[in-house]
C-alpha cells in the first residue's frame, strides 16, 4: 500500500476526535481499514503480545518483533497506524533509532511511555508502575520529536503517573518537549468523566485517550463531551476474539467435530476474497508469462 504520511495529521485537523481500534495482527488491521467510522489503527502492545506470543504485555517481545508486526499491518492498511512503542526500548539516543524504525515500517505516529524498561501494562497489574524521572522522559520525547524522519509523524507521550499533580506536571513538560499529544493511563482517571474532561481541557485538547479498563463504560456521548483528539478502543478486538476462540477450540476438544458449532462461521469464499486472492490471480496473469 502507498503510505499517506499526512493522513493522520489531516484527520486530527479535520475531526474533533479521531477514532482508532487496537490490533495486534494484519488481518485485524485490514478489517479496521475497511470499516466505515474507524479513522485509523493503534498497534496495541497488549494485543500483539497476546496474539503473537500468548504472553502478557510486559515488553517480552523485542523492538524487532514489534517493528515486524507493524510493518505487516501497514502493508495492508490504507488508514494511518499509530504504533505503541512501549518505552522506546532504551534511553533517549536509542529512542531516535526506535522511532526511525517504526517510521520506516509505515507508522504515522508513535506512543512513548515513561515507565522503566521492561514495562508492565498498567491494566495487567494491581500495583503502581515504576516510572523514570521526568527529566529523563523529557529527553526521550525531545529526542523523538527533534530527530524523526518525517515532519508529519505524530509523537504521543504517555505518562503512567497516577498522582494528579505530577501527572499534569509531566504532561505539560512532555508537550513543551515536542510531543503532539499526551496520554494518561486509564486507572489514573478513577472512572470519572469529569476528571478526564478536566485533564483534556488543561492540555488544550491535545490528549490521546485509551478507552479500556476502568474507562470501558465511556459512551459515544461521553467521548463527544470530553473531546480528546484521539480515542483509542485499544482492546476491543482481542477482548471479543479471545472468548470466541476459546469457545470454538473447546467445542472441538469436547466433540471432535465442528457440526453444531455455536458461533458464526466465516464464508470461505468471502474470507479468501477479503484476503486478496483475486488480486494475486490478476498479478499472475499480468506478470508471469504463459509457458507450455
Amino acid at each position: 500500500m502507498m503510505i499517506d504520511r499526512k493522513a493522520l495529521r489531516r484527520l486530527m485537523a479535520e475531526k474533533e476526535t479521531v477514532i482508532t481500534v487496537g490490533v495486534g495482527d494484519a488481518i485485524s488491521a485490514k478489517l479496521a481499514s475497511r470499516t466505515p467510522g474507524i479513522d485509523g489503527v493503534l498497534s496495541s502492545g497488549f494485543t500483539l503480545a497476546a496474539q503473537a506470543m500468548g504472553l502478557p504485555d510486559a515488553e517480552l517481545y523485542t523492538r524487532t518483533d514489534n517493528v515486524y508486526a507493524v510493518g505487516n499491518m501497514c502493508y495492508v492498511l490504507d488508514k494511518p497506524l499509530i504504533a505503541d512503542i512501549d518505552t522506546a526500548y532504551g534511553n533517549a539516543v536509542t529512542t531516535i533509532k526506535t522511532v526511525h524504525d517504526f517510521e520506516r515500517a509505515g507508522a504515522a505516529g508513535v506512543i512513548i511511555e515513561d515507565q522503566i524498561s521492561p514495562k508492565r501494562c498498567p491494566i495487567c497489574v494491581t500495583d503502581l508502575n515504576t516510572t523514570i524521572p521526568a527529566e529523563e522522559a523529557v529527553g526521550k520525547i525531545r529526542a523523538a520529536a527533534e530527530n524523526k524522519l518525517y515532519p508529519e509523524t505524530v509523537i504521543i507521550a504517555r505518562t503512567d503517573i497516577t498522582d494528579k499533580e505530577e501527572q499534569y506536571r509531566r504532561a505539560k513538560m512532555y508537550l513543551e518537549a515536542g510531543a503532539d499529544l499526551v496520554q494518561g493511563i486509564s486507572k489514573s482517571f478513577h472512572g470519572s468523566v469529569e476528571e478526564i474532561k478536566q485533564f483534556v481541557d488543561a492540555m488544550d485538547g491535545r490528549v490521546s485517550l485509551v478507552i479500556c479498563g476502568t474507562l470501558d463504560f465511556l459512551t459515544r456521548k461521553d467521548i463527544e463531551y470530553i473531546k480528546p483528539k484521539i480515542a483509542h478502543f485499544a482492546l476491543v478486538p482481542i477482548n471479543y476474539t479471545y472468548p470466541a476462540l476459546k469457545k470454538a477450540i473447546s467445542f472441538i476438544g469436547e466433540r471432535h467435530e465442528q457440526e453444531g458449532m455455536p458461533l458464526e462461521k466465516a464464508d470461505h469464499s468471502e474470507l479468501v476474497d477479503f484476503l486478496g486472492m483475486s488480486t494475486i490471480g490478476r498479478q499472475e496473469k499480468e506478470y508471469i508469462p504463459v509457458t507450455e
